[in-house]
């Protein structure tokens, strides 16, 4: 049944969150919508609401915000049941209706109104789709066909490893002759809900938040620091902050695998403007957060508990101007000086040799003063290594 749905989910979701913008005049026209939400009703899990602001933004791919619908109704939230109705096929997802995802993320339409929306349409047949079994729901012709805004992406179903992986084609690069995906996207597996709720936060009171490493993306964009460097470009040590991006450099990989496991995820902005909003949490995972404030250095590293998961972390300072939307480098990665380092001078910096160890083989956290340190670069393991993946997780939350 679960695969049925996931064919109905895709057409279903380009409609579903606009009921939370039509629940008064189609209950003025007759439809109770009384059966389907109720005082009682379950909360949705933060992670899947961040799901859907990321979805609306365009950081995450259709499929990927579709696991999560796919996880309230493996885990009872939502009661829908299929229907052999005659639909729309080939309906595509128009871009407005990820203002309403957005909305939704952001509290402007109740979780009942989601919920309500999504299982009225499903048992009344209002957006149906039939396919042969089959068909693969992650082949790429299949998500030309049907899901729209996946088609624009150019995405290409690559594998499943602990979760179900998508490549953008348009982030092909060729490094040293090989080829490699700068840009994957990440999807649960419906087949690994019993290990997803082992290592996840779905069920969890701890309160964890992962950073989103947007100074560090945006000194890789080009201009940037990275266009300093290889001296084409004197004045780049200052760059316009840019969308941030789930690239290899930003440690896109592991952003999607911790918000699909229900770690919230906050950006380095929110902490450069508000270092106490670390205080609200139990534990900070950081990511490739090569590049970071004064602020943002001192409120990390008095922070008691911080899994350091990527090495090169807390590596250069930066300054923001934010009325003009600039970074600055200030110090560090051979600047100004070539003999500098560390930008902060940092005593537990790991930068060498571990950033260069991407294969992971013998991967380890070892501690520090204030948390856990890893000994290689793990970006690659969440899309190749189901038994890594796993293991990263259960330390994390563990720890």
């Amino acid at each position: 049944m679960l695969k049925k749905l996931f064919y109905l989910l895709v057409i279903t979701i380009t409609s579903f969150l606009l009921i939370g913008t039509q629940l008064a005049s189609a209950t003025q026209i007759g439809y109770d919508f009384s059966k389907y939400g109720n005082a009682s009703l379950e909360p949705i899990p933060d992670w899947i609401k961040n799901n859907a602001g990321w979805w609306a933004e365009g950081k995450i791919n259709d499929p990927s915000f579709i696991s999560g619908i796919e996880w309230l109704i493996t885990n009872g939230i939502i009661t829908v049941s299929a229907t052999e109705e005659e639909g729309i096929a080939g309906y595509e997802i128009p871009k407005w209706i990820k203002n309403n995802a957005g909305w939704w993320a952001e509290g402007l339409i109740p979780d009942s109104a989601f919920i309500s929306g999504l299982e009225w349409l499903i048992e009344y047949g209002i957006i149906v789709i039939n396919l042969p079994e089959e068909i693969d729901p992650y082949d790429i012709t299949f998500a030309r066909i049907v899901v729209g805004d996946v088609a624009q992406k150019n995405l290409q179903y690559v594998t499943t490893t602990f979760f179900h992986i998508f490549g953008d084609l348009d982030s092909i690069q060729t490094v040293d002759g090989m080829q490699h995906w700068n840009v994957i996207y990440l999807g649960l597996n419906e087949q690994l809900m019993d290990k997803y709720n082992e290592v996840s936060l779905w069920n969890d009171t701890q309160k964890a938040v992962a950073v989103f490493p947007t100074f560090t993306s945006t000194a890789y964009s080009e201009p940037g620091f990275y266009t300093y460097y290889r001296g084409e470009c004197d004045t780049c040590t200052t760059t316009s902050i840019k969308i941030p991006r789930l690239m290899f450099a930003a440690s896109g990989n592991a952003v999607q695998t911790l918000s699909l496991m229900g770690y919230d995820v906050i950006d380095d902005i929110i902490i450069d403007k508000n270092p106490s909003i670390l205080e609200e949490y139990d534990k900070v995972i950081m990511l490739h957060n090569e590049y970071v404030t004064r602020a943002m250095f001192d409120a990390i590293t008095n922070h008691p508990k911080v899994i350091y998961l990527y090495p090169n972390a807390l590596y250069a300072e930066i300054e923001v101007d934010y009325e003009t939307n600039l970074i600055t480098l200030i110090r560090g990665h051979g600047y100004p000086e070539p003999e500098i380092s560390n930008g902060f001078d940092w005593e537990f910096d790991n930068t060498h040799p571990y950033e260069y160890d991407m294969q992971c083989s013998d991967m380890k956290f070892y501690p520090i003063d204030n948390g856990l340190m890893t000994n290689c670069y793990p970006e690659n393991v969440f899309s190749t290594s189901s038994n890594n993946t796993y293991e990263i997780l259960k330390t994390i939350k563990e720890s």
